[in-house]
């Protein structure tokens, strides 16, 4: 084989190489990156970098100046060639799960067996029930802060065999409360900062008459102190807590208020049924990130692997993620990466994301997404676990 038919073949070798790469937009990776403030090459490492790239230009120009020059003979340089470079996505990504529906139909669950004293005749039993809380879309952005409701799954003490009339008035009993737990006040601590603007409210009663929710309350809530926007959605989470729990669809709901008051934080009348907004439109309600799994304070056990999902209403369903070795917004990030939801906004999708098997120890989740418009955080939520 002559020097020609050599370089001819290399020069084919390398056009079919650049030709299958496909390149790909890495600004919401990078984006994310730039937030992640434990990515830091450190000094010992930093000069190898340049050192590699330039060992990787010399052997380049060794090949080439080896294959052109025939080892020493006169031959005419060879046009520069064309390569394009591209970069892959993150091995962190996740493929999005299939979508089943982006909002989960209410449905009823069922009570656990376990009965506990009350103060009253008889016994009551510790059920799960749904409830939605107000909280903050996002904790770290110096803009005004946004909300949005959050879903939690929550213990509390039924009737035995209760009616769904009965779940419905446990859940409404503990969405009025605006908090699942106290907070603890730690630094870096991840707490959902729930608002409360249904504080000395209680209820008393919830129905179902054909077709419809009707909840009584003991007040009207508390208006000052909190924004339009704000009474908007506490009077949402009530809705939306009521549907989950009956576990009859989106049935229209009603109030009654002791005393006779006709409006709900003085601006929402009782006179007018209240529901949820459609499906296109439920991104104005909803925060835009849940956490459904791993739950808040979740034991999972060593030697398990480890798989996080939610939803998201994101830009082209893209999120960032984080997984800290502590329960801190302080502690170290163990992991992190990008993942894509099955849809975008204004579609709520669903997103996984497979952290493998972990250590025993404790763990915060985070998962955020990074604003397209300004590189900021639009939007994130954390959930802290334990591996035992």
């Amino acid at each position: 084989m002559n020097t020609d038919d050599l370089e001819t073949r290399l020069r084919e070798a390398l056009n079919h190489q650049a030709s299958r790469i496909q390149p790909h937009d890495r600004r919401t990776q990078i984006l994310a990156m730039a937030h992640d403030e434990t990515k830091i090459v450190s000094p010992a490492r930093r000069w190898l970098i340049p050192g590699a790239a330039a060992a990787s230009v010399a052997l380049i120009g060794a090949v080439i100046w080896g294959v052109t020059n025939g080892g020493g003979s006169s031959q005419q340089a060879s046009p520069a060639l064309r390569t394009t470079t591209a970069t892959t996505t993150t091995a962190a990504s996740q493929a999005a799960p299939t979508p089943s529906t982006a909002i989960p139909s209410p449905t009823a669950l069922a009570t656990q067996k376990r009965p506990i004293p009350t103060s009253g005749a008889g016994v009551t039993t510790l059920g799960t029930v749904p409830a939605y809380f107000v909280g903050a879309v996002e904790v770290s952005s110096n803009k005004p802060r946004q909300f949005g409701l959050y879903r939690d799954f929550v213990q509390t003490a039924v009737p035995p065999a209760a009616t769904a009339a009965q779940r419905a008035r446990a859940a409404i009993a503990i969405a009025l409360k605006g908090s699942t737990a106290p907070l603890r006040q730690l630094p870096g601590y991840p707490y959902k900062p729930y608002l409360s603007p249904w504080v000395g409210t209680s209820v008393t009663n919830v129905t179902v008459p054909a077709g419809r929710i009707a909840i009584t309350l003991s007040g009207s809530g508390v208006a000052s102190g909190f924004t339009p926007a704000q009474t908007r959605l506490a009077v949402q989470e009530l809705v939306w807590t009521a549907q989950a729990a009956i576990g009859q669809g989106n049935l229209p709901v009603s109030f009654d208020i002791a005393g006779g008051s006709a409006t709900l934080f003085g601006s929402y009348p009782t006179a007018q049924t209240y529901n949820r907004p459609p499906a296109d439109l439920q991104y104005q309600v909803l925060a835009p990130i849940w956490i459904t799994s791993p739950v808040r304070d979740q034991v999972l056990p060593s030697g398990a692997s480890v798989t996080a999902t939610g939803q998201s209403c994101a830009f082209e369903g893209t999120t960032a993620w984080q997984l800290r070795k502590g329960q801190s917004t302080f502690a170290p990030v163990l992991r992190s990466g990008v993942t894509r939801a099955s849809s975008g906004c204004p579609t709520r999708g669903t997103w996984q994301v497979k952290l493998g098997v972990l250590p025993a120890g404790s763990y915060l989740f985070r998962m955020y997404e990074v604003s397209m418009k300004d590189g900021q955080v639009a939007a994130e939520t954390t959930e802290v676990f334990m591996v035992k």
